[in-house]
């Protein structure tokens, strides 16, 4: 269920970094990045975003590699209508991130609805 297409997405990631100044990445429901602000990242699958959407929660990394195609930082789900569409992630010491990762979360929420 792709809500968000990959253009829109690398917009949100690009915007939050230039407010956070963290890589971020945009997970699909497949637990691929389809947008990030690391290029070399883009078309992987990222293991701790495919498990934020089965559980629903969110994971925060504190090593790198914990999971396959992680980094440290704060994986959050965004939902639209109940359902759990994307995960966004960004790279860095969660205590750090985790308000970034919150707004970005919001902010995609509010393009859905749009």
């Amino acid at each position: 269920m792709n809500i968000i297409n990959k253009k829109t997405a690398q917009q949100i990631v690009d915007t939050v970094k230039d407010v956070c100044g963290h890589n971020i990445n945009f997970i699909n429901e497949n637990g691929m990045i389809i947008a990030s602000t690391d290029l070399t990242r883009i078309g992987t699958f990222h293991e701790g975003g495919k498990q934020v959407i089965k559980t629903g929660i969110p994971l925060e990394v504190y090593e790198d590699n914990s999971l396959s195609g992680t980094q440290k930082g704060v994986n959050i789900p965004v939902a639209h209508n109940g359902i759990l569409t994307a995960v966004i992630g960004i790279s860095g010491e969660p205590d750090e991130v985790r308000s970034y990762a919150y707004l970005a979360e919001k902010i995609t929420r509010l393009l859905i609805r749009e």
